[in-house]
């Protein structure tokens, strides 16, 4: 799917009147107050770097991520709370 930039000129001002993607637009304001997720649309997949030690995790939905980042942070990362 081709999105089109369509720029129509009123004297000085132009009007831009690109369509923005409703699912990418949803997925954004869905998950804007997320810590430290980051969704990539094109694969799907959410990732997260660990806050202490930097290590990389990726999973495919944000509820297993979530799963995966609190038995780092807990047993992997810091050795336990």
């Amino acid at each position: 799917m081709t999105m089109m930039l369509l720029v129509k000129p009123i004297g000085i001002r132009m009007i831009n009147l690109e369509i923005p993607d409703p699912f990418q637009t949803f997925v954004t304001k869905k998950y804007a107050n997320a810590k430290g997720y980051v969704h990539d649309f094109f694969t799907g997949e959410w990732s997260y770097k660990c806050l202490t030690c930097k290590e990389d995790m990726s999973a495919p939905s944000r509820k297993i991520m979530t799963k995966i980042r609190l038995f780092h942070t807990r047993n992997e990362c810091t050795g336990g709370y």
